[in-house]
């Protein structure tokens, strides 16, 4: 059987202090209807990726929901990690050349075969995050469930070659959904297309307040100088969140503020073996700057308010570099 994630039970009301009382009566009143479903989602990795953090929270909230909901975790070697990595990158526009030649094709479709024969089955609704175990529908024909792809990355402008191998399998879901409308692929035929952003948790332990003070002391003690301006980028060490690309907008915007840092703290997916490569090249450019900072969650762990409490600038990036000044929602492009 696939390992299931063993998480707890939340409940909803919480988030009354957060956002407006009538979201959460209308999430309570829809989930009634859904009270003894059984919901699994299924990913590639149970750490280190964004959909890992946001299943984390909302696995517990369904089941406070009443919705009898887990989370089952596919498995795979190095090699099929390395061809869905590839697959990953080339949905976002990537290079598509691996997929081209049958033994990678074939590697893919064994191992979701064989995550298909473990995969605890007794559930009405599947949730397929991601390109990893798209393939899952297609070796459960004789699954009753209803079936939703969950496609988190940016799939507007997808390899065709990579594409086309993989949209027979999305196309025998019940179901897709994207975080944009714009990211729907224009040849994609499901009987039911959404579109969902995602979301962070106010209460999880990366996004929990911290005194200021504690901020400036933690900074200060990872070799940062508390007291000058600080560019701090967060993701995962990966070529789409572009790094060498944030610190060449460090250096740029360094001839403007000379006494300016940038800290780019990065994490580590169960999936993805690129990033031990990434890691070492953006240390390697690092090394040539003294106030380049690079931290891997493997050695840290922090609530992102250490470095929200800090930053003059804090970079995100999605396809373009968007500086928030003051940490606030006010973008400068360049």
């Amino acid at each position: 059987m696939l390992n299931k994630i063993s998480l707890g039970i939340k409940e909803i009301g919480g988030y009354r202090t957060v956002v407006d009382k009538s979201l959460i009566d209308e999430v309570e009143a829809l989930a009634r209807d859904l009270r003894g479903l059984r919901l699994c989602h299924i990913n590639s990795t149970p750490f280190g990726g964004g959909v890992a953090e946001l299943l984390i929270s909302i696995i517990p909230i369904l089941r406070g929901l009443g919705i009898s909901a887990d989370w089952q975790v596919i498995r795979g070697d190095q090699r099929f990690f390395a061809i869905t990595k590839s697959m990953h990158n080339a949905i976002q526009g990537g290079s598509g050349e691996m997929i081209k030649k049958e033994s990678t094709r074939s590697v893919y479709q064994r191992n979701n075969l064989t995550n298909a024969r473990e995969l605890d089955k007794n559930y009405d609704v599947f949730i397929i995050n991601d390109p990893q175990p798209a393939a899952l529908r297609h070796y459960c024909e004789d699954s009753k469930a209803k079936w939703i792809w969950r496609c988190h990355v940016d799939s507007s402008q997808p390899n065709q070659d990579v594409w086309q191998f993989l949209r027979p399998y999305v196309e025998e879901y019940d179901a897709a959904v994207f975080t944009l409308q714009k990211f729907v692929p224009h040849d994609l035929n499901v009987p039911r297309i959404a579109t969902m952003a995602p979301a962070i948790d106010p209460f999880s332990s990366k996004n929990m307040a911290l005194p200021k003070t504690l901020c400036r002391e933690m900074i200060g003690n990872l070799g940062l100088d508390k007291d000058r301006p600080l560019v701090t980028q967060i993701s995962r060490f990966d070529p789409w969140k572009d790094p060498f690309g944030v610190i060449a907008a460090y250096k740029l915007a360094k001839r403007e503020i000379p006494r300016l840092q940038l800290a780019m703290v990065g994490s580590f997916a169960g999936d993805d073996p690129e990033a031990w490569g990434i890691y070492a090249q953006v240390h390697e450019e690092a090394n040539k700057d003294d106030d380049i900072f690079i931290f891997s969650l493997y050695k840290i762990m922090f609530s992102h308010e250490t470095f929200f409490n800090k930053p003059h600038f804090f970079i995100y990036l999605y396809g373009r570099f968007i500086i928030w000044k003051n940490a606030q929602p006010n973008p400068i492009k360049i």
